[in-house]
């Protein structure tokens, strides 16, 4: 009492006959074999029932459709409905659902029975893929294999906005950044930057054509001794590039800009004095209450005049300097200073920010203060409004900040507030140009005298370092 299982081979090929578990049993009072609940399974289409063959042959046809109706067209789509249908003839048993998938498509189960007869079954893809559905029946002598079912992923969306606003400067200097802005980007996974100098192409141009990360703002640098009408393009692509998004800015009209040497002043670009560079003075002192001096000391630079607390401090604190008060003693009443700074990194950047005071410690006359990407200018290379003070609000221009604790210029690394900050851009060259707003005054000077004292306070968020 066993199942039994027994191989045939027919004239259309090879029949696997499995009884149930009572095998083969003997007819009673006889000797002829009998089997029960015996199960065909063709190797070949019609194999376990050959022309002439005692079973009958039956047919088993499957087709897709947009709907109920045969032949209704139907566009592949996820979580779009479609129709399986499929009829075998009566003298099939038993019929079992088949694929080429194991997922991705709901109310069809591979490997579920049925039987025979006509068949609507409503399916859903719920992913993208190539489905071909099938049904088999018992004894396999009829099979029908639909076409692939083809469901197209859903294209990528694109970025957005399109087109893009570029947010640029109606004038740059060649050699000096410039920021570049534009709104967030969404579906965007790159961006690149080009751009053209009087139509033709310029293939670098710092950070604008160098860096491809979605961002809202890239640095933009005209190589040095460029001139002429600057054009910028960004385009940006979403996953798997089958769409942009693309912003063209207005011209931006390029100078060649200074040398950054330090030089004579004419009266013109000074307030109506001519002026001279100082590199030099013969004594600094440091703090409001006086910590020593130091003699025939340089201004060259920030560090030189700011970098220091004291007169016994062996090294300079790095930029931006300790904060406090310095006194340059016997300046010249027609010199400007222009100390030269370089800005970190941007990973270094951050929120860095300071500010500069006319200090009331020592009287000096008012002070006109500017940081620009030029030694001694005071207008035309500013990085931004904010960089320039020339007076106190309600101050006609040019009447300077008097040395009563006020504000000068205030610095940072941000662009919300361009008019109340210099806007500062990392790893730059940069210069602290501060003069006298009127040298014939005697305020805090000895009457005749050709020097007078030049007193600043600085402060910063910033820990000193050596």
């Amino acid at each position: 009492m066993a199942q039994t299982t027994i191989n045939l081979t027919t004239a259309n090929g090879n029949c696997v006959a499995v009884t149930d578990q009572a095998g083969l049993t003997t007819a009673p009072g006889g000797t002829e074999l009998r089997a029960n609940g015996v199960t065909l399974t063709a190797a070949q289409p019609g194999a376990c029932n050959p022309a002439g063959g005692s079973s009958s042959t039956f047919q088993a046809s499957v087709q897709i459709s947009g709907s109920a109706t045969p032949g209704t067209p139907y566009t592949p789509a996820i979580n779009a409905p479609f129709y399986v249908i499929w009829s075998a003839s009566s003298d099939a048993t038993t019929c079992v659902r088949g694929g080429n998938f194991t997922g991705g498509i709901s109310g069809w189960t591979v490997g579920s029975l049925t039987g025979s007869g006509s068949h609507v079954e409503q399916v859903t893809p719920t992913a993208a893929g190539s489905y071909a559905f099938s049904v088999t029946c018992t004894n396999a002598s009829g099979y029908a294999l639909t076409s692939a079912v083809n469901v197209p992923q859903p294209p990528t969306p694109a970025p957005t906005p399109n087109p893009i606003t570029l947010t640029v400067p109606a004038t740059a200097t060649a050699g000096v950044p410039f920021a570049v802005t534009w709104p967030t980007m969404s579906n965007a996974t790159r961006c690149v930057g080009t751009g053209t100098l009087d139509g033709a192409t310029v293939a670098n141009l710092g950070d604008w054509t160098t860096l491809t990360t979605v961002t809202t703002s890239r640095n933009v640098t005209v190589p040095t001794g460029s001139t002429g009408s600057l054009a910028l393009t960004l385009t940006c692509w979403n996953t798997d590039n089958s769409a942009s998004a693309v912003g063209t800015s207005t011209a931006i009209t390029v100078s060649a800009g200074s040398s950054g040497a330090c030089g004579p002043i004419p009266a013109e670009k000074a307030y109506g004095y001519a002026r001279t560079y100082v590199s030099s003075v013969p004594e600094v002192v440091y703090g409001a209450v006086p910590n020593g001096k130091r003699t025939n000391w340089p201004t060259t630079t920030w560090t030189s005049i700011w970098g220091y607390a004291s007169a016994t401090q062996p090294a300079p604190y790095a930029w931006p300097g300790v904060g406090g008060d310095v006194t340059l003693r016997q300046f010249p009443r027609s010199g400007y200073i222009g100390a030269k700074f370089t800005t970190p990194p941007a990973g270094q950047a951050g929120s860095m920010q300071g500010w500069f005071l006319s200090s009331s410690s020592a009287i000096n006359p008012n002070l006109i203060m500017a940081i620009s990407t030029a030694c001694g200018d005071f207008s035309d290379h500013l990085p931004s409004p904010g960089c320039k003070i020339d007076a106190r609000p309600g101050d006609p221009a040019g009447t300077g900040v008097p040395s009563s604790d006020g504000q000068m210029v205030g610095w940072k690394f941000t662009t919300n507030n361009p008019t109340g900050a210099c806007n500062l851009l990392p790893n730059t060259d940069y210069y602290v140009n501060i003069m006298y707003a009127d040298p014939t005054s005697t305020t805090g000077c000895l009457a005749g005298a050709s020097t007078c004292a030049l007193t600043t306070g600085t402060s910063s968020n910033v820990t000193p370092t050596q």
